[in-house]
């Protein structure tokens, strides 16, 4: 969460300002997270990578309608394309380096912003309702921007993963699954509540959001540590000080230079378009059902399935035991749930292994590519210690072996 974000290696007087994105590969695939490095005091950008990861549909500001709906402020006036007032929730501060951040991000990473602001379209409605239901800023919308660049996948060189880059160790105390069958902080709906709660404690504990989100980046512990050595003094003295670690005095003023460059994108000469955020239904399941199946048998695209459950490690459900929920854009609800209700089709393809003479659950996990736990799962009443000998044995089929 936020430490992921390496800064790399620069000449003295030379501002880093790299960016990299990598494509994923296979099911559940990682993307390197999309980080921008930048020196706390940039004075010109260096060339950075040129890989974009793959795009979505373009996403203005919030449209009048759909903000009045969900942001606990109300409504802002149509300013798109005006020269009137930005109005913001967070009072971002006349700080120089916010301004040499937008001119950098502008000058150099203009398509980068723009990608950006296109994935986000596909989580605006959920991150917005959230910050609504919390009374929280919402600027904060765009803090997956600069986590991850809005990428589910995105694993940080530390490990953080998923659009808001949490540490395994931030996201089990907000009751995240990271086990064989998922890691919920892929989940854009889990993790946007954990995030969120996170962020909400920080700033009850600092009383600034700027804090607040600085110690999402480097840590409670640490920023707990700074501030007690400089009582009274808010971020920005911190950061004049220079005793704050170097990544975290950049991490907040970019994140405000996106932030104001993504409210008003049409002021900044980014594409706006109106299309809407996707309403999303979640679907309780009651069974383990393979995704395959499901797109060839219901008409939904695989990959609308896949992305709209990045969380899943196969493209398998959990066990019933899990009580997964599956989530799907509005528009193709009916026909998964019609699907489901149909006794006639089976949503879920095993092996059948008897065992014989030698067998151990390890061997059977290695040559089917599953694990020890995930046939323990499907097979209940399975002993590993006392295998008989012609007992059937179910075994999800997993991508390398129902492919292979």
């Amino acid at each position: 969460m936020g430490m992921g974000w390496s800064l790399f290696r620069r000449k003295a007087s030379i501002a880093a300002f790299c960016l990299c994105l990598l494509a994923a590969t296979g099911w559940g695939g990682e993307v390197t997270a999309a980080k921008i490095s930048l020196d706390p005091l940039p004075t010109a950008p260096v060339e950075a990578s040129s890989a974009e990861g793959s795009l979505g549909a373009s996403s203005p500001d919030i449209p009048l309608g759909e903000q009045s709906a969900t942001d606990p402020l109300g409504p802002l006036p149509p300013l798109q394309g005006t020269r009137g007032e930005e109005i913001y929730s967070l009072d971002i501060p006349e700080e120089r380096i916010i301004s040499r951040y937008i001119e950098g991000l502008l000058a150099e990473r203009r398509e980068w912003l723009q990608a950006v602001l296109s994935r986000s379209n596909r989580y605006r409605l959920v991150i917005m309702a959230e910050l609504a239901d919390r009374s929280l800023p919402r600027e904060l919308r765009f803090l997956p921007a600069v986590e991850s660049g809005f990428q589910t996948h995105a694993v940080s060189p530390r490990g953080a993963v998923g659009l808001w880059q949490l540490m395994r160790n931030t996201a089990s105390p907000y009751g995240l699954r990271m086990d064989q069958w998922v890691d919920e902080r892929r989940d854009f709906m889990r993790s946007t509540d954990a995030s969120l709660q996170k962020l909400q404690e920080n700033f009850n504990q600092f009383g600034d959001w700027f804090l607040a989100l600085a110690a999402y980046n480097c840590g409670v512990g640490r920023m707990t540590r700074i501030t007690a050595r400089y009582p009274g003094q808010d971020f920005w003295d911190l950061r004049r000080k220079g005793v704050l670690p170097r990544e975290t005095a950049a991490f907040v003023p970019m994140f405000l230079a996106i932030a104001q460059v993504l409210s008003y994108p049409g002021r900044y000469g980014l594409e706006v378009s109106w299309d809407p955020s996707p309403d999303w239904a979640r679907i309780p399941l009651d069974t383990c059902i393979d995704l395959r199946i499901l797109s060839r048998e219901s008409g939904v695209p695989l990959d609308v399935l896949a992305s709209s459950n990045p969380e899943l490690n196969f493209p398998v459900t959990p066990p019933a035991s899990y009580q997964y929920v599956l989530k799907v854009p509005e528009e193709y609800e009916q026909a998964v749930k019609e699907t489901l209700a149909s006794a006639t089709v089976p949503l879920m393809e095993f092996n059948v292994h008897v065992v014989k003479s030698g067998d151990t659950l390890s061997e059977m996990a290695l040559r089917y590519h599953v694990t020890v736990d995930m046939i323990l799962q499907f097979n209940p009443r399975l002993s590993p210690r006392t295998l008989q000998i012609g007992t059937k044995v179910l075994i999800p089929m997993t991508p390398r072996r129902s492919e292979g």
